[in-house]
Order: C-alpha cells, then structure tokens, then sequence
C-alpha cells in the first residue's frame, strides 16, 4: 500500500512540476505534501526520493527538499553528452532497425502529429520520450543504450520545454520527421546527422528556460 501511495504522490508532484504549478526553487515540505495526498511521512519521503532520481528535487542540507532549477552550465554539459550520444544510437539504429520497428515507430508518428494538432505538452513530452527510446533500443548496443537511458531519467526536468515552449512541439515533429525518413532508407550517416542537429535543436530552446543571472 505504501509503494502504490508514493507512486500516486510522485506522479502527482511531477506533473506540477513539469506543468510548473509547483515552480523551480520552491521548497517540498513533508508535512505539508502528506497533508495534502493524506499519506504518512514513508510514502511521501519514497516520492521525493524518486523525484530525485530524476533530477526534478534536490535535498538542501538544513532546508529540505525543493524543486531543482536549471542552470546554463547543466543545460550544455547534459546536451553535449546527449546529442553525440543520440546520434551514435540513431546511427547504429538505422542499420540494424527491422520492417516491425519502423511500423512501430510510423505509428507513434501519427499519434504524436495528432499531440502537435492538439497543442498537448504532457501527451507529446511522453510520446516523445517513447520514440526516442524505441530508435535507441534498436542500436544494439546495450551499454550505448544504458548511458543513453540514465541521462534521460537523471534530466528529467529538460521535459518542462513541451509545456513552456509551446513552438517547440511542431520543431520537434518536424525534424522527427527527417530522422525517420532516414531510419526508412537505412541511411546511417543522414540519421546520425539529422538526431545530432535536432538534440542541438532542443538544447536550444532548453536554454531558455533558463532563469536570467543577477549581475
């Protein structure tokens, strides 16, 4: 019971968080967070554990757990690692990708244009994450595909873009769509370029959720 309450509790939380009804910087107090989803303090603790995991809270020492805020360093050091890492996974996708995965990947196509057609962050943020995912697990490299998926889940944060950036959905559809037309024609170097191009392409826009530094 406790496990299926911290998980309601983290999934509540990061979509607020993400949304950004619960804003960068803003503290998570225990007391308060169970108060308001009726649990005790193990459920809630197990949340914000989870939380962050995926780079969405950080523990303060003496002032508790708060919701991260992006810093201009984080943003370039992740996409850089990232986007050569994609790219690498993408490249080796295209050779080895099957008629059933392409169809796969045709179909989540369709339904994230219908994500763009409806303006819908959080349904085209996780339907992204979903295809990306499907091309890299598709490179047949489990270690790539390892690294790959651990920067994902530790960057979560970096999603806030479908929902503060609302250009960047058709952006993102339209380069998926140059990728895929390479992953059809088994062009390894034409994949590997576009996904370079299109991580750029988000870090891009990713900066500027950055908050302005005082001088």
């Amino acid at each position: 019971m406790a496990d299926l309450k911290s998980q309601s509790i983290y999934r509540a939380l990061r979509e607020r968080i993400l949304a950004n009804d619960i804003e960068p910087g803003a503290r998570l107090v225990m007391r308060d967070i169970g108060a308001l989803y009726a649990a005790s303090d193990i459920p809630v603790r197990e949340a914000l554990r989870m939380l962050e995991r995926d780079g969405l809270v950080e523990t303060v020492p003496y002032a508790g757990a708060r919701v991260t805020t992006l810093t201009a360093q984080e943003v370039e050091e992740t996409y850089v690692i990232r986007s050569h890492l994609e790219s690498i996974a993408t490249g080796l996708a295209a050779e080895r990708i099957t008629d059933d995965e392409l169809a796969e990947l045709d179909g989540l196509m369709t339904e994230l244009d219908d994500a763009v057609a409806a303006q819908d962050g959080p349904t085209f943020s996780d339907l992204n994450q979903q295809f990306h995912r499907t091309i890299v697990g598709c490179c047949g490299n489990d270690t790539l595909r390892e690294l790959t998926m651990d920067l994902w889940q530790r960057h979560s944060g970096f999603q806030r873009v479908f929902r503060k950036v609302p250009r960047r959905l058709a952006t993102s559809q339209e380069e998926h769509r140059g990728i895929m037309v390479a992953l059809h024609r088994h062009d390894t170097d034409e994949a590997a370029r576009l996904a370079l191009l299109h991580k750029q392409s988000v870090r891009d826009d990713v900066s500027t959720l950055v908050p302005d530094e005082e001088s």
